[in-house]
């Protein structure tokens, strides 16, 4: 018998087995111009908190 835990442990093992395969999959050789939209989103994600939180404080001033 299973619990809810190892349930989503298994399902997250099974994710990231996919994502090795899509990986390995894409060609050796990826553009500059790939690179540069993932480091955008990524310094997106990064500052993200930051712009919702000075959002948030001048909101209360």
């Amino acid at each position: 018998m299973r619990n809810e835990y190892l349930n989503t442990v298994i399902r997250r093992g099974n994710e990231l087995t996919v994502l090795e395969q899509a990986a390995l999959a894409l060609p050796e050789k990826e553009s500059p111009v790939r690179w540069m939209i993932a480091a955008a989103f990524g310094i997106l994600v990064t500052l993200f908190p930051s712009v919702c939180s000075a959002q948030a404080f001048f909101q209360m001033i």
